[in-house]
């Protein structure tokens, strides 16, 4: 997966390795938002996949945003997901 560099510097920061990363996009929520799209670990995706993936419980409220070209383009931490707004 291309990261861009903004994303490699917002990943190393928030502790986030490249495998992790394709663990959300592979597991995480999918939302289209602002012409790129957000994948989002939260409970519910937890709770669906813990047996497959029990590490995905350290990556409750890790957000990754992919351009529709495929590159990440940033990386962010936000547990409480109605304040997030993709706009």
């Amino acid at each position: 997966m291309a990261l861009t560099a903004h994303a490699k510097k917002r990943a190393t920061q928030r502790g986030v390795k490249t495998n992790t990363l394709n663990d959300i996009v592979r597991f995480g929520r999918k939302t289209y938002q602002s012409g790129a799209i957000y994948y989002s670990i939260g409970r519910k995706e937890i709770q669906k996949h813990q047996k497959r993936l029990p590490a995905i419980k350290n990556m409750n409220g890790i957000h990754v945003v992919v351009s529709l070209t495929g590159k990440v383009l940033t990386v962010f931490k936000n547990k409480d997901f109605a304040k997030i707004r993709h706009c």
